[in-house]
């Protein structure tokens, strides 16, 4: 096992994290760039439900860069939003790896000018060519998008 990380990329390119084992299970903490650490755990007896476990922040992550897609492409369509929410869960495979097999992802968009049309269209972009994390599960993951419109 290579236990070095080539650098293949440039700098440019670069994203780096660091992590760190907290205690004797699973509890470790993650920090990228100068923000605020992040704990990550299991529940017992593995870990001690400390933390987020990564699955949750691979959630938190997919609907973050999701959001900012959709977001990003309705305002180029001069839309305006008022406020803007998520609700995003998965179901995951029963075998091993129990990765997500589904991803439902609300969309809550208050806006007195957004249509169904404009968020199909900023959604179907989002997941052909703008979104990264989007990009790395599609073929891997179902995604089904719920467009509430307030």
């Amino acid at each position: 096992m290579n236990t070095t990380i080539p650098n293949t990329h440039s700098a440019v390119n670069a994203l780096e994290a660091s992590l760190s084992l907290v205690n004797s299970k699973l509890h470790i903490t993650g920090r990228a760039g100068n923000f605020e650490p992040i704990d990550t755990d299991y529940i017992p007896p593995y870990g001690d439900g400390v933390g987020y476990m990564p699955l949750q922040l691979f959630l938190i992550s997919f609907g973050a860069c999701a959001a900012g897609a959709v977001l990003t492409l309705l305002r180029r369509m001069q839309r305006n939003i008022d406020a803007f929410d998520m609700k995003v869960s998965g179901i995951r495979r029963t075998e091993h790896p129990t990765s997500f097999s589904e991803i439902a992802v609300e969309y809550i968009i208050t806006s007195r000018d957004v249509t169904e049309e404009d968020v199909l269209k900023a959604l179907a972009l989002s997941e052909q060519s703008i979104c990264p994390v989007w990009a790395m599960i599609k073929g891997n993951v179902e995604v089904k998008s719920i467009i509430t419109l307030l």
